[in-house]
């Protein structure tokens, strides 16, 4: 595999900027010496980063000036003020990379008061272990060849799609929130088998394995769900039983309702953040 030579500065030292650090780094696309880290203050978490992964820490001016990229890994109501501060040393057309939630591309370039080129994008916290669901969204004045960096930076933590700006609120509650929904899936099946006998421990692995192969089904087979479901149901059989139960109780309808509760709160949070 080819190794990319363009600098990548990050901006941020938290659980994020250290998974896609790591990413890029085990990928073996991205040589350390390559990346580029400072955050606001925490020295302590500088030092680690560069202990763990022999990436270079620095201030934000020289990570600026010396990367083709930026990612600004950090929380959302910590943006604007970061932007303040490094604009001074930004370039016009410099590829600028923000996986803050909910804030749009043109309040970065208006924030900036440069032709930045900006992508934004949604990873989740399966990023860790290098299976993130990351989407992205292409700015106005980003070229193909930043849009091709930017999804070689992110499949090193697992998948990238990329979307319209306006569907990114979807994304958050969709895949950003995602993981949520399925621990609680998890939790809940693993508490209905040790509840009815088995122990902790049995109750996982199965578990486990069973999301694992529902998954692997789906992945293979390229079948809808709903077909899967089919082929395990034998009339006034146990699974339909166990669906019956699921039914009753609106299992799908409130998966949806979760997905679109967290959606709107992407967009509130937003415009809290943006006004």
């Amino acid at each position: 595999m080819k190794m990319e030579k363009q600098q990548i500065g990050v901006i941020g030292a938290g659980n994020m900027a250290e998974a896609l650090i790591h990413g890029m780094i085990t990928s073996m696309r991205f040589s350390s010496q390559s990346i580029l880290v400072s955050n606001r203050s925490n020295r302590d978490r500088l030092a680690y980063l560069s202990k763990k992964y022999k990436v270079k820490t620095t201030d934000k001016k020289s990570l600026v000036e010396q990367s083709d990229v930026i990612v600004l890994a950090m929380k959302p109501q910590d943006i604007f003020s970061v932007i303040e501060e490094i604009k001074v040393w930004m370039r016009p057309n410099q590829l600028c990379i923000s996986i803050a939630a909910g804030i749009e591309m043109a309040s970065l370039q208006k924030a900036s008061g440069l032709e930045l080129s900006i992508i934004r994008a949604m990873p989740n916290t399966s990023a860790k272990v290098l299976c993130s669901a990351t989407a992205i969204a292409k700015g106005e004045n980003v070229t193909e060849e930043q849009m091709e960096l930017a999804r070689k930076i992110f499949s090193c933590v697992g998948t990238v799609r990329e979307v319209a700006e306006e569907q990114m609120d979807v994304v958050t509650g969709l895949s950003g929130s995602g993981p949520a929904y399925v621990y609680s899936f998890l939790e809940a099946m693993i508490d209905g088998g040790h509840h009815l006998g088995l122990s902790q421990k049995e109750s996982t692995e199965l578990v486990l394995q069973t999301l694992r192969g529902a998954i692997e089904m789906m992945t293979a087979t390229g079948m809808k769900p709903s077909e899967l479901s089919k082929q395990i149901c034998s009339p006034n059989g146990t699974t339909v039983a166990g669906l019956a139960v699921l039914n009753q109780n609106h299992f799908k309808e409130s998966v949806m309702e979760a997905i679109k509760a967290a959606t709107l709160r992407s967009k509130e949070l937003r415009k809290s953040i943006q006004s």
